[in-house]
């Protein structure tokens, strides 16, 4: 074996070679990934900002149609808010207009009057004008005149007083102006004629608290009636500010004037005075008083609990508000500047300033203002128009709970028309087997038919051919019989006659039955009358057989057609006497079953066969059997009974043990005896 050997330095050197080689293959591989993650994140981080910019434009596009949305709520609240003002300044107007409309009548009747009597000779004498002279007989210049003791027939709820100061008081005052006795009275009867009137105004304008006039000749009308010694108003008569505002120095122009009463007043008066003046005389003034609480009512809710509805004067000082509590005395209080602000009737805007709009009243010195806070017309606008998001968001969601539902309905629908397909198969299968069912269902009958007409014939050919022969015999050999042989010869075809028309009778009424060809004519009669005829209709059948039928209906009425319960009763009691046994008993008896009445036929015959009770009550006539003494039948009764039962709503009932009898029973509805209900009737008339 040959082994080279190499230095340290040599292996060292392809040591360091092989490395370097190695080192190089994994740099080169970190390097490409590095590159592909770096161009996925630059790739991420485009489709990031585009994103992020598409969002920005959204919401920057949808903030800006939010604002719009907002900005139109605000203008279209202020708009409506203006036109409620005007509205309820109106109204004001219009109720001012009335007030002043009736003291305008007043001050009317009151220059009337002047001109129909010029004269203080001329004035009329009235019951109340005598009797508010008749207050101070002596005409004492210390005693006051009123009307507290009214004359009949006046009342102190229907007309007002009149109060006049005495003459030394008069006289102390420099106000009041009573020269002249004359024209003293005079007015004094004008004051008189206008107490009805000032009555008739107050029921017209009941927001009046007091109406008045009062004259400077120290008297004073006023309404609703107060006695003079419980008012202060002859005390206040000089210095009452209706009195002075409405004089020619403070009123030339001699129009309207409203004055408010003090505010430390507990009750305080908005007052409207009209002077009346005569030939440039001024005499006095008409003089309305109107709680100010009452003009408070009419300036009426406010949208928000927080804006205020004032009533301002031409000063600015606030008269009455609809909000709670003390109001503020100036209007400046609540908006700074408002008045000259709102010059004009304008309107206030902006959203970090009050919102106020104020409406002129037309009959009075006075403006109504609205004033709502700061940011209050934004706030409202953005919940309207949350809520109306709201509102498209849920009709967004609606829809599509709609189309939801659709679709699944189309399905359900489809899955529908397969089973109905299927059920389709079904009922034409059900369809063809009851079409087998009714056509066996049709052959039994025609089956039935022919063995009922071969029945018939056969029960008809023999009572037939037994009486032509017996009268043949009659015919043949009558002169040879003797008298007693021909008799039993005519009761014999006369008993064959009978039991032919019998069965005929019964095949008629069966048939016009199930033709619905007779006539239902249901009517109240005794129970016991048509067992009687009943009776007597099978009577030779029973006396024949000295079988004794017994009748226990009792009085009882019921509502029924009578031929067709004679029907009834006769075919039962003639089963009864077939089948019961020579010298038995049947008896009938009755018993109220709630508004009907169960009558039963019983004997105690032969009985029926627990096999045979239902092939006697099914439908068409039946086998007949022969009786106890071999008596025939078609097995029609029993099927005419079941029918006729049913058309009077009841069924028929066979009850019955072999050697023991049978209870045939139906029912009929109950009714009261006619006379006894006339006679209730007329009792209780």
């Amino acid at each position: 074996m040959m082994v080279k050997k190499i230095s340290g330095k040599t292996a060292r050197s392809h040591q360091g070679q092989a490395t370097g080689i190695g080192m190089g293959d994994h740099g080169a591989e970190p390097g490409r990934a590095g590159h592909i993650w770096r161009a996925a994140a630059q790739g991420l981080a485009h489709l990031d900002r585009v994103l992020i910019a598409a969002l920005g434009l959204g919401a920057l596009l949808g903030a800006v149609l939010l604002w719009w949305q907002i900005n139109g709520r605000i203008h279209a609240l202020e708009s409506v808010l203006t036109n409620q003002i005007r509205l309820r300044a109106s109204a004001i107007d219009v109720q001012i207009q009335a007030a002043q409309g009736h003291l305008e009548a007043l001050r009317q009747r009151a220059e009337l009057f002047y001109a129909e009597y010029p004269a203080p000779a001329e004035m009329p004498q009235g019951s109340l004008l005598t009797a508010f002279l008749a207050s101070n007989p002596g005409n004492d210049p210390t005693l006051p005149y009123s009307l507290d003791r009214l004359p009949p027939p006046y009342l102190t709820s229907q007309i007002g007083n009149l109060i006049a100061l005495s003459a030394e008081d008069a006289a102390q005052q420099p106000e009041i102006s009573r020269a002249d006795a004359g024209a003293w009275r005079q007015e004094a009867a004008m004051m008189v004629q206008l107490l009805p009137l000032m009555a008739v105004t107050q029921k017209v304008v009941p927001e009046v608290r007091r109406l008045l006039y009062i004259s400077r000749a120290g008297m004073v009308a006023l309404h609703p009636w107060v006695r003079s010694d419980e008012t202060d108003l002859l005390l206040q008569l000089a210095t009452a500010p209706a009195l002075r505002h409405a004089g020619p120095s403070l009123n030339p122009q001699g129009g309207p004037v409203w004055t408010l009463s003090a505010p430390d007043q507990p009750d305080r008066m908005v007052t409207l005075s009209l002077p009346l003046t005569l030939e440039g005389r001024f005499l006095g003034s008409f003089t309305l008083d109107v709680p100010l609480a009452g003009i408070r009512e009419k300036l009426g809710s406010v949208i928000r609990t927080d804006a205020a509805m004032l009533l301002v004067d031409g000063t600015g000082h606030i008269i009455a508000s609809s909000q709670d509590g003390p109001a503020p005395a100036l209007l400046d209080d609540v908006l700074p500047g408002g008045m000259d602000r709102l010059a004009g009737g304008g309107a206030l805007h902006g959203f970090n300033q009050p919102f106020a709009v104020s409406a002129a009243l037309k009959s009075a010195p006075w403006h109504m203002v609205y004033v709502a806070p700061p940011f209050s017309l934004l706030l409202v606008a953005m919940q309207d128009v949350v809520i109306s998001v709201l509102g498209f968001v849920a009709s967004l969601l609606v829809m599509l709970f709609i189309v939801r539902r659709l679709m699944q309905r189309t399905l359900k629908l489809r899955d529908q028309a397969v089973q109905a397909e299927r059920d389709a198969r079904a009922a034409a299968e059900r369809a063809l087997t009851d079409l087998r069912a009714a056509h066996d269902e049709l052959d039994f009958l025609n089956r039935e038919k022919t063995r009922f007409f071969s029945l018939v014939s056969h029960d008809l050919r023999g009572p037939f051919n037994s009486m032509l022969g017996m009268t043949q015999e009659l015919a043949d050999h009558a002169p040879r019989m003797s008298a007693e042989d021909t008799a039993d010869f005519a009761r014999t075809v006369h008993d064959m006659a009978r039991k032919v028309f019998d069965l005929l009778e019964n095949l008629l009424q069966w048939s016009r039955v199930q033709m619905s060809g007779t006539p239902f004519a249901p009517k109240v009669f005794p129970v016991r009358d048509v067992v009687s005829d009943a009776v007597r209709d099978v009577a030779s059948a029973a006396l024949g057989k000295d079988i004794q039928i017994l009748d226990a209906v009792g009085e009882r009425w019921v509502l029924a057609d009578r031929t067709m319960a004679l029907a009834i009763l006769r075919n039962l009691l003639m089963n009864a006497v077939k089948f019961s046994h020579p010298g038995g008993v049947v008896h009938v008896t009755s018993r109220a079953q709630g508004d009907r009445l169960e009558i039963a036929v019983t004997d105690k015959g032969i009985g029926i066969e627990p096999s045979q009770l239902e092939l006697l009550l099914r439908a068409g006539p039946g086998a007949s059997r022969p009786g106890t003494q071999g008596e025939t039948g078609t097995g029609l009764g029993l099927t005419l009974v079941r029918d006729l039962a049913l058309r009077h709503g009841g069924e028929l009932r066979l009850e019955s043990e072999p050697g023991r009898g049978t209870i045939a029973s139906f029912t009929l509805p109950l009714s009261a005896d006619p006379a006894e209900t006339r006679r209730l009737a007329a009792t209780v008339d």
